[in-house]
C-alpha cells in the first residue's frame, strides 16, 4: 500500500494525488461537519433557554435522554482517550438524526417552529435528506457530485433563521443605553468594584443580553531580568469556578465564554490588562429569575475582592474565584529598528477541558454573518477546524 500524501506548493497551493477522493467529496464533508455542528448548537440553545438545567433530560429516538444516552458514549469514548481530543459536552455526542427527531418531535417542535419558514412536514424532509447524504458519506458509500448542490440547497432553505439565531446570540456587542428601563439592567448595572468592571450588552434583537465581568488583573509579583525579559505572578479570575460556586447563573445562563487575553506594560513595568468572562442569558431568564443572579454577581464582586486583597499579601495562596498565574514579557525588535515589550498572557486562559460544563464555550467569538459555513471554531471544541479566511 503507498499512501501517498498531498503536497504544499508556494502561495498556499496544494496538489492531490489523483488516486485521493473526487474533490467533492471533500466539500461534501466541510459543509455537512458545518451543518452538523450547528445545528448542534442551535438544538442546546433552544433546549437551555427553555428547560434550562433540565435540557439535558430531553429525550431522543433511541429512548433514552440526552443525559443518560450521551453518558455511556463519553465514557467509551474515554477508553480510548488517547485518539483525538478529549471532548466533555454531551451535544458533542449527538448525531445529526438524533438532533433532527429532537426539532420535528411532538414533544418539542413548538419550541424550534418559530426558526423555520416551512411547515414542520418540509422541514423534516429537506433535514432528512441532508442526513441521507451524511450517512452515505459517514459510512463510507459512494455519493453523487448532484448530491453536494442538495445538501447546500437544503442548508440553506432551513437553515436561514438558525443562522441568525446563532449570529445574535455570538455577536452581542451593542452597549446597553443608560436610560433603559427595564429592571434587569437597573439592579445589575451597578454592581461592581475597583477589582470587577461590569458592562451589559444586548443583541440586535434584544433578545440575548451578555453580562461582562472584567477583572482587574493585578501584579502580584515581578522580576525584572536585565533590560529585555520580565517575569510576572498574576491575580486570574478563575472561571470555570463560576459553575461550581453559583448555580444560579449556571443554571439560567445560556454560556459563559473568555475574550481573548492582552496587555501591555505600565510605567513601572506592571502588567496592565483585563480578564473579561461574558455570560449570556436570555433576556426573558434574566427578568424571570433576576433576584438569584443578581445575587449571585454581587457575591462575585465581593469574593474577588476579598481573595485580591489576599493574594496580594500572599501570592501562593489561591481563593475560590481568584488564583495566582505566571505571565511574562520580552523585548522585540520591529522591522525599523526599533524596539517593543510584549506581553504574553496565554496561561491566563481557560481552556475546554477545564471547565467540563455544556455553558462554557471558550474563547468568545464573533460573527457578524456567516457563522454556519465560516467558523473556525465551534463550542466546546478546543482547537480550531479551519484557518480564518482573511477578505481582500
Amino acid at each position: 500500500m503507498q499512501w501517498k500524501k498531498p503536497e504544499k506548493h508556494e502561495g498556499g497551493l496544494v496538489k492531490i494525488p489523483e488516486r485521493w477522493l473526487h474533490l467533492y467529496y471533500y466539500e461534501a464533508l466541510n459543509v455537512l461537519f458545518r451543518f452538523e455542528n450547528a445545528l448542534r448548537v442551535f438544538v442546546y440553545i433552544v433546549l437551555k433557554k427553555e428547560f434550562k438545567e433540565k435540557w439535558s433530560e430531553a429525550a431522543i429516538s433511541t429512548g433514552g435522554t440526552i443525559k443518560s444516552e450521551t453518558k455511556s458514549r463519553i465514557a467509551k469514548a474515554k477508553e480510548h482517550a488517547y485518539l483525538g481530543y478529549e471532548l466533555s459536552s454531551p451535544m458533542l455526542y449527538l448525531n445529526s438524526g438524533e438532533l433532527i427527531d429532537i426539532i420535528i418531535s411532538d414533544a418539542y417542535w413548538k419550541h424550534f417552529a418559530s426558526y423555520f419558514k416551512a411547515s414542520k412536514a418540509i422541514v423534516a424532509t429537506k433535514l432528512k435528506e441532508i442526513g441521507m447524504v451524511r450517512n452515505s458519506l459517514a459510512h463510507f458509500r459512494p455519493i453523487k457530485e448532484d448530491d453536494i448542490d442538495l445538501i447546500k440547497q437544503n442548508t440553506k432553505h432551513v437553515l436561514i433563521e438558525i443562522e441568525t439565531c446563532l449570529v445574535q446570540i455570538t455577536s452581542i456587542t451593542t452597549v446597553v443605553p443608560t436610560n433603559t428601563e427595564y429592571e434587569w439592567y437597573k439592579q445589575i448595572k451597578p454592581i461592581g468594584s475597583e477589582n470587577i468592571k461590569v458592562s451589559l450588552f444586548h443583541s440586535e434583537n434584544e433578545e440575548w443580553v451578555r453580562v461582562c465581568i472584567g477583572y482587574v488583573v493585578p501584579t502580584l509579583q515581578k522580576t525584572k531580568y536585565g533590560e529585555t525579559f520580565c517575569s510576572y505572578k498574576l491575580g486570574n479570575f478563575r472561571t470555570d469556578q463560576l459553575f461550581q460556586k453559583y448555580p444560579h447563573l449556571r443554571d439560567n445562563c445560556i454560556y459563559i465564554s473568555e475574550g481573548g487575553m492582552w496587555g501591555g506594560q505600565h510605567e513601572n513595568f506592571d502588567i496592565k490588562t483585563t480578564k473579561e468572562v461574558s455570560i449570556v442569558f436570555s433576556k426573558d431568564t434574566l427578568t424571570n429569575n433576576l433576584e438569584f443572579i443578581v445575587e449571585a454577581l454581587n457575591d462575585v464582586v465581593l469574593t474577588v475582592d476579598e481573595e485580591t486583597d489576599l493574594l496580594q499579601q500572599d501570592h501562593l495562596a489561591r481563593g475560590s474565584l481568584v488564583e495566582t498565574k505566571s505571565a511574562s514579557a520580552s523585548v522585540n525588535n520591529r522591522s525599523d529598528g526599533s524596539r517593543y515589550w510584549s506581553v504574553s498572557l496565554g496561561n491566563m486562559s481557560t481552556p475546554i477541558v477545564a471547565a467540563t460544563e455544556v455553558e462554557y464555550w471558550g474563547t468568545r467569538a464573533h460573527y457578524e454573518s456567516d457563522f454556519i459555513s465560516g467558523s473556525n471554531q465551534y463550542p466546546w471544541m478546543p482547537s480550531t477546524i479551519s484557518d480564518v479566511e482573511i477578505p481582500f
